[in-house]
């Protein structure tokens, strides 16, 4: 059997597996090993055992337990909500202001926690119930928080840059500060959308009727000042080169922790329990992913996939802006089959070297394939996001929640766009904060 014939039986079996809701980790590790068995023989098989615990041993992934652990105790805590409910006192006036600060929540929250799921549930709890009680369309209220959750997988800290940087190479404090400036953009890109739905069409976001006072607006930023110290004590101590990002990780997690201990009084014996079962389940079931696609990427390698695909692609007469939207495309689409921390694992060493190829900067590309891949968290029929939103406010009709966040695909479609033909909006701020 030729080694192109194994890998397109490889793929096919992976799709199909995929297809018939097969756990990913199962369905990367057996197309990846059944591969690697008709193209190596055993040998193949005997060497994955060693290959699977050195990938684990990357020093990288130590900080995606940190960061899950960071995000789950801040669920417990009730740092979310006075971050909703300061972001709520100064955009109130504004038209869709309890979407707005929905948004602003969510992106607070995100450079907290790095974990999308955690970001949706904490919003979506508060703000949601909140949106609809006060006359809110079912999906511009639950859109708005589905989408903005998905902001938590671009704006450092980021557990999707910890993944491409174990596969790549490439540094995670790069990849952060890289995140910054698309993520703030794209947030900002998200509250014009509602701004201009709630100015067009009143009726689904009515204004509010209340008077705020602005001792109680300066009094809600009070409120929030762990949430900012937490902010800076993470990113800072990364950016200023006073800590890896791992180690930045473990720091925040200490500080989440005196936060919602000492403040909040939130980490009861319950809550403990709570975080710890909850960190080690995500972590296990992440970590698993990472190997089961070590397998599957382990077979490209050795028959030389990604070398083949980067010469076919090279060999096209199109310009390059055009080759990389068509990946970036089939990328998306893919997303709606595969979570997206799975596909990231699996077409980073494809893609990577197309993209280099065709001068596009390493960094660059994690970004871009990190903005791509927010598309996957809220488009079904696994969309993250969504179920998430249906499991933390019940009530809501899943039709209503897919497409509330269906306007916001485009905004994404939008930014991967620019930050193709501007490529310095990602790498700017890496090349300033190296400097």
């Amino acid at each position: 059997m030729t080694e192109a014939l194994v890998v397109t039986a490889a793929v096919i079996l992976l799709l199909f597996l995929i297809i018939i809701r097969t756990p990913i980790f199962i369905a990367l590790g057996v197309s990846g090993l059944l591969g690697l068995f008709f193209v190596e023989g055993f040998s193949g098989i005997q060497q994955m055992p060693i290959a699977f615990v050195s990938q684990l041993e990357n020093y990288s992934l130590v900080a995606a337990p940190m960061y899950i652990l960071l995000g789950e105790i801040l669920v417990v805590g009730g740092l979310g909500q006075a971050i909703f409910r300061a972001a709520h006192q100064w955009l109130a006036r504004i038209p869709g202001g309890l979407a707005l600060a929905s948004v602003g929540s969510s992106t607070v929250f995100g450079a907290m926690s790095g974990v999308s799921i955690s970001s949706v549930a904490v919003v979506g709890r508060m703000a949601v119930p909140e949106m609809l009680r006060r006359g809110y369309n079912p999906g511009l209220a639950s859109g708005s928080v589905v989408a903005s959750g998905a902001l938590a997988m671009l704006i450092p800290p980021s557990l999707m840059f910890i993944l491409y940087s174990s596969i790549s190479g490439a540094g995670v404090g790069e990849l952060f500060a890289a995140g910054l400036i698309p993520g703030l953009l794209l947030a900002v890109l998200m509250m014009g959308f509602v701004i201009l739905v709630a100015t067009i069409k009143k009726d689904l976001a009515p204004k509010t009727t209340e008077t705020i006072t602005w001792s109680s607006r300066f009094a809600s930023l009070v409120k929030i000042i762990p949430a900012m110290v937490l902010i800076i004590i993470v990113l800072g101590s990364i950016y200023t080169g006073l800590a890896t990002a791992t180690e930045a990780a473990a720091i925040g997690a200490i500080g989440a922790a005196l936060i919602v201990g000492l403040i909040d009084r939130a980490l009861t014996w319950t809550n403990i329990k709570k975080i710890l079962v909850e960190t080690t389940k995500i972590s296990g079931s992440l970590l698993i992913i990472v190997g089961a696609a070590f397998a599957f990427t382990q077979l490209l390698v050795v028959v030389r996939a990604p070398e083949a695909i980067t010469g076919a692609v090279s060999s096209l007469n199109l310009p390059s802006v055009l080759i990389a939207i068509i990946v970036l495309l089939i990328i998306a689409m893919l997303g709606c089959l595969v979570d997206a921390a799975s596909l990231l694992l699996v077409v980073t060493p494809i893609v990577l070297p197309i993209f280099t190829t065709l001068g596009y900067d390493p960094i660059w590309v994690g970004v871009i394939l990190v903005v791509t891949l927010e598309t996957a968290v809220i488009t079904p029929p696994v969309g993250l996001n969504l179920y998430t939103m249906k499991s933390v406010v019940p009530e809501l009709d899943i039709a209503d929640i897919i497409k509330g966040a269906v306007p916001y695909l485009f905004i994404e479609f939008a930014l991967i766009v620019l930050l193709i033909c501007v490529p310095a909006i990602v790498t700017w701020f890496p090349s300033i904060s190296a400097a």
